[in-house]
This record gives structure tokens, C-alpha cells and sequence, in this order.
């Protein structure tokens, strides 16, 4: 990207309240680290390049299931002790 690196894209997309929410995943050809600070940037996961083509469908189906099943855990609320007689 010319004007844009894809950190950068990150950076902007998760400080907007607007865009915050939107999962991001990266494609990159970049090393390890670079790919672990898209990560730690916001992104929900990378996909490396090159990639296959006609996988590209499954592969972002895969990170959204798991970003969907993450926003909808539900933390269950303590459990009521039953009252003691005194």
C-alpha cells in the first residue's frame, strides 16, 4: 500500500470508536514478528501470503466463527448459596 503500511491500516481502524469493533485479519508476506505485531495491533489473526486462492473463503469464515463465538460467550452469574437456618 502506497499511502499505508497494513500496521498502520490496524492502528487507525482500532483507535476510530467507529471502526474498533470490525475484525481486521492481515495478509502479509512479512516475518513472524511483523505478523505478531499486526496481532498485537488488533487484528484477529493473519493470513500468510502466498495463500491458495480458492481458500481465501474458508480461511476468513474461520477467523470470523472464532471472533463471533468469542464476542458471544456468555460468563454465567455466580450461583445464589442457599440460605443457612440459624
Amino acid at each position: 500500500m502506497p499511502e499505508m503500511d497494513g500496521l498502520a491500516v490496524v492502528e487507525a481502524l482500532k483507535s476510530d470508536p467507529a471502526t474498533r469493533g470490525i475484525p481486521v485479519v492481515a495478509f502479509t508476506s512479512g516475518t513472524a514478528a511483523e505478523a505478531n505485531r499486526l496481532v498485537r495491533a488488533g487484528c484477529i489473526g493473519f493470513i500468510p501470503k502466498p495463500f491458495e486462492p480458492g481458500s481465501l473463503p474458508e480461511l476468513v469464515a474461520g477467523f470470523l466463527r472464532a471472533t463471533v463465538a468469542r464476542d458471544r460467550r456468555v460468563v454465567a452469574p455466580p450461583r445464589s448459596r442457599p440460605a443457612t437456618a440459624h
